[in-house]
């Protein structure tokens, strides 16, 4: 027995429709972020090859961890568009991981000198806690 043979008719067509146009949104999310791991890769490639035309070495290399965490937050935001489509579920590791990436690259961006200290508590914070999740997920996994 299904979960939907109590309903009409009209609303399993209707229900039918929009998991069909979900899968669909998720395809077309799917494409645009390979675009974009594609074109923030490539940015990240053609930073390396002129790093040593930039004004300031450190710098430069900071632009270019920058993009290249930027292209592993997006690589894991497809992962789980990608597995949604193989599960069924929405996966949540590939979020928290993508989450702590952000964090990270949000701390290679800040001026410490700048930075209050409760946004630098909020920051610790925050990390603490995508980490603690992804070990739980882990754990559980075992």
């Amino acid at each position: 027995m299904s979960d939907y043979d109590h309903l009409s008719p009209t609303m399993k067509t209707v229900l039918d429709f929009i998991s069909r146009s979900t899968l669909i949104i998720y395809a077309l999310i799917a494409v645009l972020l390979i675009i974009i791991a594609l074109l923030t890769f490539f940015d990240a490639v053609y930073l390396i090859l002129t790093i040593f035309s930039h004004e300031n070495l450190i710098q430069g290399i900071v632009e270019i961890l920058y993009v290249l965490l930027l292209t592993i937050i997006v690589v894991e935001v497809l992962e789980t568009v990608t597995s949604y489509f193989r599960t069924g579920r929405i996966l949540v590791r590939p979020i928290l991981i993508a989450g702590l990436t952000a964090m990270v690259r949000k701390v290679l961006i800040i001026n410490v000198e700048e930075m209050h200290i409760t946004e630098s508590i909020a920051i610790i914070g925050i990390i603490g806690v995508l980490i603690a999740g992804i070990f739980v997920l882990w754990k559980t996994e075992m």
